[in-house]
């Protein structure tokens, strides 16, 4: 018996046609506020990295 092979469509998050190009405000917070150059698209950009957002060059070798 041949075998069938059934194809699901995969729901894809729309891609933009260019990547963005960031100007990010000046740091006054723990927030910045940028946009795109290209297409005016706004996105919020942490100022810093909080403790846990930070892996030690030991602890990257560990996980290698």
């Amino acid at each position: 018996m041949p075998e069938t092979t059934i194809q699901t469509p995969v729901a894809q998050a729309p891609q933009a046609d260019h990547l963005h190009r960031w100007r990010i405000e000046e740091p006054n917070g723990p927030r910045s506020a940028g946009v795109c150059k290209i297409c005016g698209q706004t996105k919020e950009f942490r100022n810093w990295l909080s403790d846990m957002d930070f892996i030690t060059n030991e602890e990257h070798r560990m996980a290698a």
